[in-house]
């Protein structure tokens, strides 16, 4: 993957203000069509091995990320599957929580699963010089040296309540979330916003096609929930970029 895959046409200097002035910036048309097109056709296929994905309240460390593997949602059986989740939107009217699929990249990679998948070949790009120094252009940090990688889909009912990215295993810098969700209306829900202590909404934004948003962390922000209405999945690929000494 030796060609450039970032949008040429990009006014830098326009990004890099609107992070200065906000800590956070939303670029539109961010990945050239041809290799956008090629992440959402896989994201949205059936090669992705999903992973139900929520808060476990009752482990502590690493462990409270639950992932419900596809071998383990078939054990569990659609009663079993829909009495977790009814549980997980219990405890989410009174604390944190969240709901959708995902698919850790950096994690299968590192075990060896799935190398065929076309979004290995997105963590390559992650993981470039090309878009290293496209992001430290835009955001004027310079020290981060590590990106993860996690693909996400929202059905219909899924959400990610208030949270701020703080974690006490790694040195986060910033967060990403590149959007793949085509022909999306803000009515369909999975919104991002940014809100403040007060819960005042500072920026509220719909998941579009080929775009990406950066911004500083700990920031409040929150995933609104999926209407039963939507006619597709909402897909992004997000995570953090990180300082490891």
């Amino acid at each position: 993957m030796g060609q450039q895959l970032i949008n040429p046409a990009l006014d830098i200097g326009a990004l890099r203000s609107a992070f200065q002035a906000h800590g956070r910036v939303t670029i539109s048309d961010v990945l050239k069509p041809d290799f956008a097109g090629a992440v959402h056709a896989c994201l949205a296929g059936d090669e992705v091995p999903w992973r139900l994905a929520y808060y476990r309240h009752d482990a502590e460390g690493p462990a409270t990320v639950g992932r419900l593997t596809p071998a383990q949602r078939a054990e569990l059986g659609e009663a079993g599957v829909a009495a977790l989740e009814a549980r997980v939107r219990k405890e989410a009217t009174e604390k944190f929580q969240y709901l959708y699929e995902a698919y850790d990249v950096l994690k299968a990679r590192r075990e060896g699963r799935d190398p065929g998948l076309y979004l290995q070949q997105f963590l390559n790009f992650l993981g470039s010089d090309e878009l290293f120094g496209f992001v430290e252009e835009v955001s004027g940090d310079t020290e981060f040296n590590r990106v993860d990688c996690h693909a996400c889909r929202y059905r219909a009912g899924h959400f990610l309540r208030e949270h701020a990215d703080r974690s006490l295993f790694e040195n986060r810098h910033m967060a990403y979330v590149f959007y793949f969700t085509p022909d999306w209306h803000l009515d369909f829900g999975g919104l991002t916003t940014f809100q403040d202590e007060t819960g005042r909404i500072l920026d509220c934004l719909p998941p579009g096609f080929n775009s990406l948003t950066l911004f500083r962390v700990p920031v409040l922000h929150s995933v609104t929930q999926v209407a039963d209405f939507a006619p597709h999945p909402r897909h992004s690929i997000t995570g953090w970029f990180t300082r490891y000494d």
